[in-house]
């Protein structure tokens, strides 16, 4: 359970970062390997990058996985 919030902070700090490698990866990392009810926590984040032009497609389709 610690790990899993661990993670998650991770995740929200990468994917808040202006390191365009850190949001990347995260976004990776969100789409392909967490599991769904922690993509579900990463929602505000994901919503956020939704708006970018340079995340929108991206941050879109994690959300669809939802």
């Amino acid at each position: 359970m610690a790990h899993d919030q661990d993670r998650l902070v991770l995740l929200r700090q990468a994917l808040r970062s202006r390191d365009a490698w850190q949001v990347a990866a995260a976004l990776k990392y969100v789409g392909e390997r967490l599991e769904p009810e922690h993509r579900a926590a990463l929602m505000p984040e994901l919503v956020e990058l939704s708006a970018s032009p340079l995340w929108a497609a991206d941050a879109r389709r994690v959300l669809e996985r939802i």
